[in-house]
């Protein structure tokens, strides 16, 4: 059975697809990120790409030939259970799909969040998000977020040390945040946060700042559709 990736509005389809010299996002690859939940993303290289989901259950791999679906299975046996506990993961594959030379999924352990370990450092890293969909920052490797709205808006997330962003707007709305030794965050900006629909403007922030209940860290709740590239 094939599985259907996330749908695509037809601005994110053609920024995934965007010459990588042309995006504002040039740093280098990450070693590893996350699949975000209900989040396609796209790792592009040279010479080929893939589309990877992940729906809470399995991961689902798409490229030009096929795609494979991943799920976790327990391979633990009540009398062998010293010898064989712990999850693997089963294959489901459509195609000739080869994705192998290029990353690998670590997802051995269970209510994880899945990685994708790169073998080879890709050329470009994009995300698709929803309005109301969050970024998580600060849980994985990544160090600079560049999102382009689909009102054409664009802005920057840079991490400036291990628990602190700097961020900038196209809109003019800039500023950084920290997270403090007391568990605590401080937000700076300037500029106008206008509320969506007020005197028929946007906000200029365009996102809502929340946390995380189960790892604390910051979530950046975005207020419209949005192409995120990450490096």
């Amino acid at each position: 059975m094939v599985v259907p990736l996330p749908n695509l509005l037809p601005h994110q389809e053609q920024e995934m697809e965007e010459d990588p010299e042309k995006l504002p996002c040039e740093r280098p690859m990450p070693e590893r990120i996350h699949i975000v939940d209900a989040v396609s993303t796209r790792i592009s290289y040279v010479d080929t790409s893939f589309d990877v989901s992940f729906d809470g259950n399995e991961v689902i791999i798409a490229g030009p030939s096929g795609q494979i679906v991943l799920r976790q299975k327990n391979q633990q046996v009540a009398y062998k259970a010293t010898l064989l506990g712990g999850l693997v993961l089963a294959e489901e594959r459509q195609g000739d799909i080869a994705y192998d030379a290029y990353f690998f999924v670590d997802w051995e352990e269970e209510f994880a969040v899945p990685e994708l370990q790169f073998k080879r450092p890709p050329e470009r890293i994009s995300r698709a998000y929803r309005a109301g969909q969050q970024i998580e920052l600060g849980v994985e490797q990544a160090s600079l977020y560049c999102v382009r709205y689909s009102d054409g808006v664009e802005a920057r997330f840079v991490r400036r040390e291990a628990k602190a962003f700097d961020f900038s707007f196209s809109t003019g709305f800039y500023g950084s945040f920290r997270h403090d030794d007391d568990g605590s965050y401080t937000l700076q900006f300037k500029g106008d946060r206008l509320v969506k629909g007020e005197d028929d403007l946007h906000s200029q922030s365009k996102f809502v700042v929340s946390r995380s209940k189960y790892s604390g860290m910051l979530l950046l709740i975005l207020q419209d559709d949005a192409t995120v590239m990450v490096a």
